[in-house]
């Protein structure tokens, strides 16, 4: 089977980026490129913020979404623990080339919340949750879901678009809610078609199992043509392709990109906020099968914050060869301390999937088992714990019980 009839027959989920992004991973970090510290300081000095999601613009920058703020270039706005929704649920930043400079986009002009936070809230209170940036020619489309401010889930899945003038400057256009098998996902990451059709999404839903530490998920992918991350009829979803069963334990967000050479690599936070290590996955298509790796990593929470969720790769950052510049969110004062909300960054390594059987590279290996490998279970339930990381962390202050059943 061709790849353009095997993408066809299986297609799913975004818009494309213009240019080679997702393409691979950068070479090794030159003495102008920004490493790790650099990242760290930089986003610091812009943003006190919970999840980093990034996408590549046609003229080599970056767009940098953020999720719950509490800090834009060094002045508080207001602390978690003091008013726990008195915050910006959005913000977002220009990333230069070849800097770790994050110039914070601000929306003042048009009167939206704080001068910061880009999607307005819904009359009810709720508020847009920022997940999977996406680029198309002069547009920008950020997927994510709606929440609650009252009880902190989440009410459906929206795709905002912005459109982008002189200096990268960025207009909020509107939101669109997906709807049909488009909004029956928790849409996380999105990852540019290497073949320039679109683009790939993945996205988790509970399937009520028992067995896990949090609640029991499946990745599902989708893949939307060019134009079609504000039109859910133009959504091909493709649920259950790592399925969840007992014992699978994936983060609420798994993270893909395309690495030539490599196939398809995505990091996901492992058992939601309860857990403490990043995993790996790697599969020659999108659609699986896919494979765990035996190494994991540590994912550290900022100074002073208990909770850490939301692992998403950074494609289009310089990292050292073979690697993936990886954040993760904190959040949530531990005991006795202030939570220094932050993004953590790491490289990680890419690896790749094991030698494929089909011949053409463009479809999962024949015969092969599309499923997550069981693991021995060492972990124990946390009472009142939901069954995602972003209902988990709305209020800032308490865990928040919430039904674990699908939307």
């Amino acid at each position: 089977m061709s790849c353009r009839v095997l993408i066809a027959a299986v297609a799913t989920a975004a818009a494309i980026l213009s240019g080679p992004a997702g393409a691979g991973p950068a070479s090794a970090r030159s003495g102008q490129e920004p490493d790790l510290a650099a990242y760290d300081r930089g986003v610091a000095a812009a943003v006190r913020s919970d999840l980093a999601a990034s996408v590549r613009l046609p003229g080599g920058g970056q767009v940098y979404v953020f999720g719950d703020t509490v800090a834009v270039n060094g002045q508080v706005i207001c602390g978690p623990s003091d008013c726990p929704d008195g915050y910006p649920h959005d913000s977002i930043a220009v990333q230069r080339p070849g800097t770790a400079t994050f110039a914070m986009q601000s929306c003042a002009a048009t009167g939206c919340p704080y001068g910061w936070q880009q999607v307005p809230d819904w009359p009810d209170g709720s508020y847009f949750w920022m997940a999977a940036p996406a680029v198309a020619g002069t547009s920008l489309y950020v997927t994510g879901e709606r929440i609650s401010r009252t009880a902190g889930a989440a009410e459906g899945e929206y795709t905002a678009r912005f459109t982008a003038g002189a200096g990268d400057a960025l207009t909020y256009q509107g939101i669109t809610a997906l709807t049909g098998p488009a909004g029956d996902s928790q849409w996380g990451s999105a990852a540019a078609d290497p073949g320039g059709r679109g683009w790939w999404l993945t996205g988790t839903r509970n399937t009520g199992g028992t067995g896990c530490v949090a609640d029991c998920k499946t990745m599902d992918t989708a893949f939307v043509p060019l134009t079609g991350l504000a039109d859910p009829s133009a959504w091909h979803v493709q649920p259950g392709v790592l399925p969840s069963g007992e014992g699978y334990d994936l983060g609420t967000v798994v993270s893909m990109s395309y690495v030539t050479g490599r196939g398809w690599v995505a990091y996901t936070k492992r058992d939601d906020i309860t857990g403490s290590v990043l995993e790996r996955l790697n599969a020659w298509h999108a659609t699986g099968p896919w494979h765990v790796a035996t190494q994991q990593w540590p994912a550290r929470p900022a100074p002073g914050c208990a909770w850490t969720y939301s692992a998403q790769a950074h494609p289009a950052s310089p990292a050292p060869a073979g690697t993936m510049l990886v954040s993760w969110a904190s959040s949530h004062d531990d005991a006795g301390t202030t939570c220094d909300m932050q993004p953590q960054f790491t490289d990680l390594p890419v690896g790749s999937p094991p030698p494929r059987t089909d011949g053409s590279g463009c479809g999962p290996p024949t015969g092969g088992d599309n499923r997550f490998p069981l693991r021995p279970r060492t972990e124990t339930i946390m009472p009142g714990v939901s069954s995602s990381e972003r209902r988990e962390v709305r209020s800032m202050s308490d865990l928040i019980p919430a039904p674990s059943a699908d939307r």
